[in-house]
């Protein structure tokens, strides 16, 4: 019989379990790497982009019913929630902005923000530019005297449900100069929201018209599909929107939008009647808004029937 040494039997044994604990180590580093670079291959096709295609405006223009019916194609993602990067939160960084992004699969796929407000301020142009010199800008626009009554409703209901004063529009919208002329309040925002050719102005200082889609906001209002091919086009989209996709929805009084078997529509503050407004109003407005619309036309090289 042949006889080992204690220390020969400890040696050995020491030798097994360093082979073992090598292999495990070995096995498990495998494993873990296998792991991770697994992890790194699902996410690879999911990321977060910067948009190349914002809506800036206008403000109850009727963004959020186009940024819904434009998601309706399946190569654009949208932002769902107003970021309000280029103009409150600018300070917050290109990677909080980048958070705010969707997750797209491929290059193919665009995705696009809507903040209204970005049309009115004066400081977003450059920071747009600045960005993406490339950006594609969509702009839709409305009647500017009914723009102006829906704006003015929605700030009058919005002081109704904080039990503030309430407002007239024949009192907010114009003020008398010192010849005792009436001109348009310049300090009242449901009307300078409506002043399309003192903003365009600022944004083309930066951005060349090749580079904004005007939208007819009263057109997309009654005949949508007729717009978004113009939006698929300029995003150099394939046509893919439906009209079975664009149900109109009678109670409401416009139409909503149907990506699978359900129907998206606007929110209960979106639609609703205007506040009454007396016809002498609706004159005035008109004729003041008459000059800034002929202007208007002048810059972006196109007329809308605003009789």
């Amino acid at each position: 019989m042949v006889k080992f040494s204690t220390r020969c039997v400890v040696a050995c044994l020491l030798t097994i379990g360093m082979c073992f604990l090598q292999y495990n180590l070995f096995f498990r580093n495998f494993k873990f790497k296998w792991w991770i670079d697994l992890g790194k291959g699902e996410k690879s096709h999911l990321e977060k982009k910067f948009p190349s295609a914002l809506i800036v405006g206008v403000r109850k223009g009727g963004t959020r019913a186009l940024l819904d019916a434009i998601a309706l194609h399946p190569k654009v993602r949208i932002v769902r929630r107003e970021t309000h990067f280029f103009d409150s939160n600018y300070t917050l960084g290109f990677d909080w902005y980048r958070d705010q992004m969707p997750e797209v699969e491929n290059d193919n796929e665009i995705v696009i923000e809507k903040t209204p407000a970005y049309f009115t301020n004066e400081h977003v142009p450059k920071r747009v530019y600045e960005m993406n010199p490339d950006m594609k800008l969509i702009l839709i626009v409305r009647h500017p005297v009914y723009r102006t009554v829906s704006d003015f409703t929605q700030v009058y209901y919005n002081k109704l449900e904080q039990n503030k004063t309430l407002p007239v529009l024949s009192v907010e919208a114009f003020k008398t100069n010192e010849a005792g002329i009436e001109k348009i309040n310049m300090e009242y925002k449901p009307m300078t929201n409506s002043l399309y050719d003192v903003h365009i102005s600022k944004w083309l200082k930066y951005f060349d018209l090749k580079n904004f889609l005007f939208v007819n906001g009263d057109v997309f209002r009654a005949n949508p599909l007729r717009e978004l091919r113009k939006v698929e086009e300029f995003l150099g989209l394939e046509r893919s929107i439906t009209p079975s996709q664009l149900v109109f929805d009678y109670n409401k009084g416009f139409f909503c939008f149907r990506k699978t078997t359900k129907v998206r529509c606007l929110g209960l503050s979106k639609g609703r009647k205007h506040r009454s407004v007396s016809e002498d109003v609706v004159a005035k407005l008109s004729n003041m808004f008459e000059e800034h619309n002929q202007n208007f036309f002048r810059l972006i090289n196109r007329t809308y029937s605003w009789e």
